[in-house]
């Protein structure tokens, strides 16, 4: 585990905290390069992004400390300043897309296109935060004895699923699935839509192989507010799929959009 990647100074530069500011960087430099492409300003695109991260960050926390008050009682300094510790991924998930939505309503921007060409950037992200997760030495796996077990120094000398790098491997799958799919949407919105499909299932398969409480019949609350959300997604592509298309829609579902 490396959670100090180096100083700057005596300024320590710690690992989650990098991940992340990278997967921002790199999800900034795609989108405003392809957003021309589905017809949106990059000024605005990066404003939204710039939105969505400070909206994200502090929908993570809040929903986190929300989860966990026993362990804070009333100390506001704790709560407040987290060091990029003590993060979740559906409240970053949930305030960014609140968060994006509203702006997309102040500024008159299409939030479906926004959100599908977002969304394979936002598994990538995920994927480095997961990397971030294991440089920590955080959110860690069960005792195992599986041959690539790791063990979490901060923790113990036990051998350990890298539950973190299994997840960070969906997430890239998922952003190329993504990347791939979003040439033959049917609609917009489609793209949102099969991220949370496939995260919530992803989420929940993870969760078996990592080191949390069980909360109701043998599953976590992580398990089972992802299996409700992936229920949740699959059926409504489901249903907005049988509906009838427009005729724009028909046309540009033959003829993939260029990427």
């Amino acid at each position: 585990m490396h959670r100090v990647l180096f100083y700057i100074g005596k300024l320590p530069v710690y690992s989650y905290g990098a991940m992340i500011s990278l997967a921002v960087l790199v999800a900034a430099i795609f989108l405003s390069r392809e957003s021309r492409r589905e017809g949106l300003d990059p000024d605005q695109t990066l404003e939204a992004i710039i939105i969505a991260v400070i909206a994200g960050l502090l929908g993570s926390r809040i929903l986190y400390v929300a989860l966990n008050w026993e362990q804070f009682g009333g100390r506001w300094k704790d709560i407040l300043f987290s060091r990029f510790a003590g993060l979740t991924f559906y409240g970053a998930f949930i305030g960014g897309l609140v968060a994006v939505l509203l702006w997309c309503r102040w500024r008159k921007v299409s939030f479906f296109k926004l959100v599908d060409l977002c969304a394979p950037y936002l598994a990538l992200g995920y994927a480095f935060g997961r990397i971030g997760c294991f440089l920590n030495g955080c959110c860690y796996g069960r005792v195992s004895a599986v041959p690539w077990a790791v063990a979490i120094p901060v923790v113990d000398s036990l051998p350990r699923h890298p539950v973190q790098l299994y997840a960070a491997g969906g997430a890239v799958a998922i952003f190329i699935i993504l990347k791939v799919m979003r040439r033959y949407r049917p609609y917009e919105g489609f793209t949102l839509l099969a991220l949370c499909a496939m995260y919530g299932l992803l989420r929940f398969t993870t969760e078996f192989f990592r080191e949390e409480p069980l909360f109701w019949i043998g599953l976590t609350q992580a398990q089972l507010f992802s299996l409700a959300l992936a229920v949740a997604a699959l059926s409504l592509m489901l249903y907005l799929s049988a509906l009838p298309a427009p005729k724009s829609s028909v046309k540009s579902a033959k003829k993939p959009t260029r990427e």
